[in-house]
């Protein structure tokens, strides 16, 4: 069902087609400043979301449990005496 509105909205390919082409115009310099832009803004939103701490430790908990394995398997397989 179509409905026409007063109002006209880009097509998202149009959308698509003009960060395609203002991207295109960035320097790498340029780029990798917009990477950084956009890699602080989610530590932002991240931070801000209440559950930061929680992530933290989750992360560091699967770290602990990741090494703790790695070791029992290197202990397992690494040394045993070869033949």
């Amino acid at each position: 069902m179509c409905v026409n509105l007063p109002i006209s909205f880009p097509s998202e390919a149009e959308q698509f087609r003009q960060q395609a082409e203002l991207t295109r115009a960035m320097t790498p310099g340029q780029r990798i400043l917009a990477v950084l832009d956009l890699l602080a803004v989610a530590e932002t939103l991240s931070r801000s979301g209440g559950h930061w701490e929680a992530q933290l430790a989750y992360h560091a908990q699967c770290e602990r449990e990741w090494q703790d394995r790695m070791k029992e398997f290197i202990a397992a397989h690494a040394l045993a005496p070869s033949r």
